[in-house]
């Protein structure tokens, strides 16, 4: 009996010392996890803490100027690559109608701003990739110089569009670089436009506006402000909620040190009935809308 007694509490010990390491080895690995654990979503918080409203935001926006002959300016707003980007669209670009093929211009006219933008996003979706939302605004030239402020100012440097010859006509000089307000800035893009082909006179528009944004960025913050102040004198479809976010993405990229502002081209040809865009045109247009 006293062998046997032996026996099972022999084992029953060398069962507890093998056990036992296994024991605590299992608890520490469930430890080290949870910690891990822990840690990640500590570091997830984090980083949502410090991401600032409007940082992760992309705004993609037709404006549009009223006019006999209306104008339109592309405008990306990118929170993530911090620049933002403008693009003429000749008001003359071929877009396809439920009644047929029309113009931006045509159907401003007939239809309104936010159906030439919905037109515009239509031609450039396909059935496998739907494109972010593209909102409109459009007001009079008047309406945007209030907009920008009238007495904001900009040195623009008229060689990047015209040739000596053209500046000279102009009544130039030999002075390249020009200093306009937002008030003369309407009568300098339809100067510039007058020297320019009928294929390029749009870009004129997009560079003096990129100017005016990057020479003075603090109108970032300034002008969806003013588009409340003016919301009788403009169309949009942004609501109170768009309004204020696109804000929010605005006010972040004003305060960005390296903030890029620029302006892209788009090629078109003749085609019948207005101008369509090549295939170069159509790249640029898409990565502004994507």
């Amino acid at each position: 009996m006293r062998s046997r007694a032996g026996f099972f509490w022999c084992s029953l010990w060398l069962t507890l010392l093998l056990l036992l390491p296994l024991i605590l080895v299992v608890g520490f690995l469930a430890r080290q996890r949870q910690t891990q654990q822990e840690l990640r979503q500590a570091a997830a918080n984090q980083s949502q803490l410090q991401i600032e409203p409007g940082a992760q935001s992309v705004w993609r926006m037709l404006l549009v100027v009223q006019k006999e002959e209306p104008a339109f300016v592309l405008v990306r707003a990118d929170g993530p690559a911090h620049s933002v980007t403008f693009c003429a669209l000749p008001g003359q670009l071929l877009v396809n109608a439920p009644a047929g093929t029309t113009t931006l211009a045509e159907c401003t006219l007939s239809a309104g701003a936010g159906r030439a933008a919905q037109l515009l996003r239509a031609a450039l979706s396909t059935g496998e990739t739907a494109l972010p939302p593209l909102y409109y605004l459009a007001a009079t030239p008047s309406c945007w110089v209030d907009c920008v402020g009238s007495g904001t100012a900009v040195r623009f440097d008229t060689s990047s569009l015209l040739q000596p010859a053209a500046r000279l006509a102009l009544g130039y000089g030999k002075e390249a670089v020009q200093a306009v307000s937002a008030t003369d800035a309407v009568e300098l893009i339809a100067d510039l436009q007058s020297q320019m082909s009928e294929t390029t006179a749009a870009n004129a528009r997009a560079a003096v506006w990129a100017a005016f944004v990057r020479q003075n960025p603090d109108r970032l913050t300034a002008v969806p402000d003013a588009w409340r102040k003016y919301s009788a004198r403009t169309l949009t479809d942004f609501t109170a909620t768009d309004l204020l976010r696109a804000g929010e993405t605005l006010a972040y990229l004003q305060k960005q040190a390296a903030l890029t502002v620029d302006y892209v081209t788009v090629a078109v040809v003749d085609a019948p009935g207005g101008e369509a865009l090549t295939e170069d045109g159509l790249q640029v247009v898409e990565s502004l809308l994507q």
